[in-house]
C-alpha cells in the first residue's frame, strides 16, 4: 500500500533530521532527547510557549508549563520547526508571512510526531478506528492527530496511485503513436 506514497519536501526534511539525530523509534520522539541531541535549553514557565536564538546555534525554548506533557511535546515540535526552519522577527514579518511559517510549523507536527518511515513499518490494525488507536498509543499524540496523520498518508497514497495510473495511460499512448 505504501509504494505509492510520496513525501512532501518538508517531511523529508523532517525524515532527513530524524536520521541525523538517529531517531529511530518513536519513543526518542521526546523533548529530552530530541533537546539534547540539538543543544536546545528547555525552560517550562507560565508563559505562552516561543523560541529564541540567543546567538548563532545557541537556542532556548519556553514552554508554557500549565499544558499537559502531551501537549508541551507538541508545543515543543512546533517551536522546533520555527528554530530550525524560519529565521527573523515575526513582529517584523508582513502577516501573510507569519501565517505561511505557522501554517509550516503545524504541518511539522504531524510530519515529526509520526514520522512516515516509523509509521510505515507498523503493523496496523484494518479497522481505522484501530489503526488510529495504535498510532496514537505508539507516538503518544491525541487519536485526532493520529487521524488527521493517517488521513493525509491515505490521500497521498491514492494521489500516487492516480499518477502512475496516468503516468502508465501516457505511455500506452505514446507506444500506441510510435506503432503507427
Amino acid at each position: 500500500m505504501y509504494a505509492y506514497y510520496q513525501m512532501t519536501t518538508l517531511e523529508k526534511w523532517t525524515e532527513d533530521l530524524y536520521e541525523r539525530l538517529d531517531i529511530r523509534h518513536p519513543a526518542q520522539i521526546s523533548i529530552k532527547h530530541i533537546s539534547e541531541r540539538l543543544n536546545i535549553w528547555v525552560h517550562y514557565l507560565d508563559v505562552r510557549s516561543k523560541c529564541i536564538e540567543a546567538s548563532a546555534g545557541m537556542y532556548s525554548m519556553f514552554l508554557d508549563s500549565r499544558l499537559p506533557a502531551e501537549l508541551q511535546r507538541l508545543e515543543f515540535l512546533h517551536e522546533l520547526c520555527h528554530l530550525l526552519r524560519h529565521a527573523g522577527s515575526h513582529t517584523l514579518m508582513p502577516e501573510h508571512f507569519q501565517q505561511n511559517q505557522e501554517d509550516e510549523a503545524e504541518r511539522f507536527i504531524l510530519y515529526a510526531a509520526m514520522p512516515f518511515s516509523m509509521i510505515s513499518t507498523m503493523n496496523l490494525p484494518e479497522l481505522r478506528e484501530d489503526a488510529v488507536n495504535a498510532i496514537a498509543a505508539a507516538f503518544q499524540v491525541p487519536c485526532e492527530l493520529a487521524l488527521q496523520r493517517i488521513d493525509q498518508i491515505q490521500r497521498r497514497v491514492f494521489q500516487g496511485q492516480l499518477i502512475a495510473v496516468m503516468e502508465r495511460n501516457e505511455d500506452r499512448k505514446l507506444i500506441h503513436r510510435h506503432i503507427r
